[in-house]
């Protein structure tokens, strides 16, 4: 996938390849935003859109792969 090969993080990369980027990118962005409202970092109504988001939008496998993925 192009530009796929720019993302260090080599669980980001193969999720790249099986997914278009963009999705990658809102997945892994609003996987993020549930982890930070669990640990109260984020607001509940912001945490609660992520969640939907997440279930709705982001396959598990996809979800599964960028995860563990670093900052």
């Amino acid at each position: 996938m192009a530009g796929a090969h720019y993302l260090a993080d080599p669980r980001l990369r193969a999720a790249a390849e099986k997914f278009p980027v963009e999705l990658v990118l809102k997945c892994r962005t609003v996987y993020q935003l549930v982890r930070l409202n669990k640990l109260g970092l984020v607001p509940q109504k912001i945490g609660e859109r992520a969640r939907e988001i997440l279930e709705r939008e982001c396959p598990r496998e996809l979800v599964e792969l960028v995860a563990p993925t670093v900052d």
